[in-house]
């Protein structure tokens, strides 16, 4: 039983004000912990000359980032790579997902139930570690494709089927249910006037989806483009990702260069969620996530 008594005294504490300002330092205080704190180490690290070193003017250097920026081809492949991939998997997945909603939303039968096969695969997939994942895609791809003697291992291409499996849950979720607050009427009004299954599509559903369909992709772009569980066991030289660059800087005790990496990576992270949020003001509502 919930003590109704309780939960109107809180509610009322919280309405007068009384407890507002604990409330608010407490947040400030869990921010300044979880990512004030780290992101200050980070850059702390970045900026020494040698790890271990405190921050201060003599040991101060820059050294790290002209490296990382200017004489490490690497970042230049890496950002390239996770940019191209993150990108292309949400872009996919976001019309896949299209699709696979106007299945879920179907009429029963056997359509459905394919629909619903694949989302519960699509979660299974979602819910495996990145590494079992790919294991299982080392497995499935080492050897060529049956019939087209084309091998995808060691390319960016596994990586980028990796990424579709991996993350396709996260944009099927909003996408579907956006489709479910559709009225059925507009479909079967369009229907009756003769429009085919594609021109109803693209006529009808995909201009009332697309909102929710462009946040999945951000979703979907914004979790990939950093990630490294996935790709940690399938990049091979000239198929780095942002994560895995990061990783073997570290792996190999260049810590003060994994530092400047991320660094550059948190960096190039705030700009990308700027741009998304100043295009938000002008994009419709719901296309960017966190904005209302």
């Amino acid at each position: 039983m919930v003590n109704t008594s309780a939960v109107v005294q809180a509610e009322r504490l919280m309405s007068d004000g009384r407890t507002r300002p604990l409330v608010e330092i407490a947040m400030a205080a869990m921010i300044v912990v979880i990512l004030i704190l780290p992101v200050t180490a980070l850059f702390g690290t970045a900026l020494v000359v040698t790890y271990g070193l405190p921050l201060t003017l003599e040991t101060a250097t820059l050294a790290n980032f002209r490296q990382i920026l200017f004489e490490q081809s690497v970042t230049a492949r890496a950002f390239g790579n996770s940019t191209l991939t993150a990108g292309l998997a949400a872009l996919v997945i976001a019309a896949a997902c299209v699709l696979l909603a106007r299945l879920l939303s179907g009429p029963p039968g056997v359509a459905r139930g394919i629909g619903r096969g694949i989302a519960f695969a699509a979660e299974i997939t979602y819910a495996i570690p990145g590494l079992v994942l790919s294991v299982a895609f080392i497995l499935t791809f080492i050897r060529p494709l049956p019939w087209l003697d084309v091998s995808i291992y060691n390319t960016l291409g596994i990586i980028f089927g990796a990424y579709l499996c991996a993350f396709f849950a996260v944009a099927l979720k909003p996408i579907s249910a956006a489709y479910l607050q559709l009225d059925p009427a507009l479909d079967e009004a369009a229907k009756v006037a003769g429009a085919g299954y594609w021109r109803r599509l693209w006529r009808i559903t995909l201009p009332l989806l697309a909102p929710a369909a462009a946040s999945g992709a951000i979703l979907v772009f914004l979790i990939a483009y950093n990630e490294i569980t996935v790709s940690a066991l399938l990049w091979s030289t000239g198929t780095e990702t942002i994560g895995t660059a990061i990783y073997n800087y570290e792996s190999g005790g260049a810590t003060t260069l994994a530092s400047a990496m991320a660094a550059v990576t948190v960096v190039a992270k705030i700009g990308l969620l700027l741009a998304l949020d100043i295009m938000g003001r002008w994009l419709p509502r719901g296309v960017v996530p966190w904005r209302p």
